[in-house]
């Protein structure tokens, strides 16, 4: 999280931000909650986690403009939605959040409403 912060706020590698934050999201999504119900979350092995999923796509489904060859993707609102989700699984998992985590809040999200 915090790497992929701080290439954020740099204004690099957005693909790179956008893949640390996804895996960060993913496994932090996978942890259970202080308090919560385990059962609910139950801890899974890393590789499990971030092991590829065997989806089959659904014919007709998804965004128009997308296809097997072409996808359009906006890198910088991709990393900004990951971004946002695993600050919030980092702060429910952990209970307080990093100072750069707390700058994209303020900076980022407080610019949007």
């Amino acid at each position: 999280m915090e790497t992929a912060l701080g290439l954020y706020f740099a204004k690099k590698e957005l693909f790179s931000v956008i893949t640390l934050a996804g895996a960060a999201e993913e496994i932090l999504g996978q942890l259970p909650l202080p308090n919560g119900p385990e059962s609910k979350h139950p801890f899974r092995a890393v590789l499990d986690i971030l092991r590829p999923r065997k989806h089959k796509a659904v014919e007709g489904t998804g965004p128009a403009l997308e296809s097997d060859l072409h996808v359009h993707l906006d890198l910088e609102q991709e990393a900004l939605f990951l971004l946002g989700r695993a600050i919030d699984d980092y702060g429910a998992v952990a209970g307080a959040l990093s100072a750069r985590m707390l700058r994209f809040n303020e900076e980022v999200r407080g610019r949007k409403g």
